[in-house]
């Protein structure tokens, strides 16, 4: 990847979900489409289950209709978390749970999680070398997610170490002991004379120049109290990340009020060359013939440097509350209703972010939305005729979404049911329209992650769907290496990351994908009916199969 990418790649990924859509290279050598249909021969089932097509059938396009325009209302201003509109989404939603005959079994017997989130900011940001005051944003920046809180910080020792780096190949901290000591490096990593890299040998960078925490992880591994990192691409790496250099964005806070998955790093500062320059001062020759002498195949030698500086990263924080929504539907089954299965889909969107137009999600979501509060009426009428379901179902409309799966982040932080019981997460986001690869089929639905930890929840939706809705299922998003991120994009994800079996049903995008033009005239009522019924059908089976469904896919190890 190009230097100048690296600190983009990683930071756009944090707010992927808004991403427009790339297209993939879907085809094999051999000129054939790929990952169009599911991974392997699928079994056949061996158990008996109850009829679940009275109770689908119940699904109908009519009833979703009603209910996609009032969740799309202008009264609903496009339903942002921690808005009047997503607080009154969330009271419509509870009141179609309560009518359905669902008890309210969330915290305090409501059908309400509430959600904290936190987003700091800067209120004070500074870096002085001598009596050579800097700028934010034009000398220096720092991404306040990946900082800790200090208001003043005296440092009176630096080291450069080249480019941060050990590994097998090569090693900038070999020859010097940086504990208790600020570091300087360069961003990406060293190149030979020849423009090749010194570490793979080719035109080919290492992951040392793909994600940048990965040197500032080893530079706190090494002992050092903080880290200067010398961007060459400083000014473009500025603008295309203005937004997360000046705000963490928001983030869960847990009840008693730490926020979770704190960054394992120590601080670290972007600088420009000519603020490097002032930081080296006399020492800055010596590193620049250091720096040559590595290219023409030498060893480097760390340069130590006494230096007077003061860094200020002083926070502020701002609170965000909002709701996640579940109907409860306990299993029928002494044992097995100790299990859960959940149904889920985001009911949060943009809201008006000028304060005048509204951005209506109807696909994104109120499609899902809909579709979950229909799953959840059908499941609970089934339980009232006896019929099921015998494990324990939790259909739950989350917020926080659009901010960053926040809503099921929190949820899979701060559970209201064991995760270590929770069998599965089916999860529909944007079900009601067509993209332009199936402009003349409607009959069809994109499968994501079924695979991915349990195959036997792949087998299930198949055959299901070969037994039930006969759509087309298209896995092309399904694929690893596909450069949208569907996969992790969604809320399904959440449960994925701490090894639930999850599965994610989606359209695909179209041109009306976050605007204000993604309005409930649009729908396509009867795709999204199908679309519901499959998502129904596939919890079903999980939910009243006699055994637990097996997470029998083995995951590689993070790094």
């Amino acid at each position: 990847m190009k230097l100048k990418l690296l600190i983009f790649v990683l930071l756009a990924a944090i707010n992927l979900p808004a991403q427009t859509e790339i297209q993939p290279d879907t085809s094999r050598k051999d000129g054939t489409a790929a990952l169009l249909i599911g991974p392997g021969k699928r079994k056949k089932r061996t158990y008996s289950l109850p009829d679940a097509k009275p109770y689908a059938l119940g699904i109908k396009a009519a009833d979703l209709k009603s209910l996609m325009y009032v969740l799309t209302a202008d009264s609903l201003q496009g339903r942002e978390t921690g808005q009047l509109g997503q607080q009154k989404a969330a009271q419509f939603i509870a009141q179609q749970f309560k009518t359905a005959g669902i008890p309210a079994k969330a915290d305090r017997n409501s059908y309400f999680q509430k959600i904290l989130l936190r987003s700091d900011s800067w209120a004070d940001i500074g870096l002085t070398v001598g009596t050579q005051e800097f700028r934010n944003r034009t000398d220096f920046y720092a991404f306040p997610a990946y900082t800790t809180d200090v208001p003043s910080l005296e440092l009176k020792e630096v080291v450069f170490v080249g480019y941060g780096i050990e590994d097998t190949k090569y090693n900038d901290y070999e020859k010097v002991d940086v504990k208790g000591k600020a570091v300087v490096y360069y961003d990406g990593e060293p190149l030979g004379t020849d423009g090749m890299s010194l570490l793979t040998g080719s035109e080919f960078r290492s992951p040392w120049s793909v994600d940048w925490r990965k040197k500032v992880q080893l530079a706190k591994q090494k002992g050092a109290t903080m880290v200067f990192v010398i961007d060459p691409m400083f000014d473009e790496n500025v603008k295309k990340n203005r937004k997360q250099i000046s705000t963490y964005g928001w983030k869960p806070v847990g009840t008693e009020g730490a926020i979770s998955k704190k960054p394992d790093v120590i601080n670290c500062l972007f600088i420009t060359q000519a603020v490097a320059k002032v930081i080296l001062g006399e020492k800055g020759d010596k590193v620049q013939s250091e720096l040559a002498d590595l290219k023409g195949g030498k060893k480097f030698s760390p340069v130590k440097v006494k230096t007077k500086m003061i860094v200020r990263l002083d926070k502020e924080s701002k609170n965000l509350e909002g709701s996640n929504v579940l109907a409860v539907i306990e299993g029928m089954d002494s044992v097995l209703k100790k299990e859960y299965v959940f149904v889920t889909a985001h009911y949060d969107h943009l809201g008006m972010p000028d304060s005048t137009v509204i951005y209506h999600g109807a696909d994104d979501n109120a499609s899902g939305t809909s579709g979950v509060i229909e799953i959840a009426r059908a499941f609970q009428e089934a339980k009232e005729k006896g019929v099921g379901p015998k494990r324990t179902v939790v259909c739950m409309l989350v917020s926080g979404e659009e901010k960053g799966l926040l809503g099921s982040q929190y949820y899979t932080e701060f559970p209201l049911f064991p995760l270590d019981r929770t069998v599965a997460d089916i999860n529909i986001d944007m079900i009601g329209r067509l993209d332009e690869r199936h402009a003349e089929n409607p009959n069809y639905v994109y499968v994501i992650g079924s695979d991915r930890l349990s195959t036997e929840l792949h087998d299930i939706s198949e055959m299901q769907n070969d037994e039930n809705t006969k759509m087309e299922l298209d896995y092309r998003y399904n694929a690893k290496d596909d450069p949208n991120h569907y996969y992790e994009r969604s809320d399904h994800y959440n449960f994925a990351e701490k090894g639930i079996p999850a599965i994610f049903y989606f359209n695909g995008t179209h041109p009306d994908y976050h605007k204000p033009t993604d309005t409930a005239d649009k729908i396509n009522f009867d795709a999204q009916a199908k679309r519901t019924q499959l998502a129904f059908f596939t919890a079903w089976e999980i939910a009243n199969r006699p055994t637990r469904l097996s997470v029998n896919v083995p995951q590689e190890k993070k790094k």
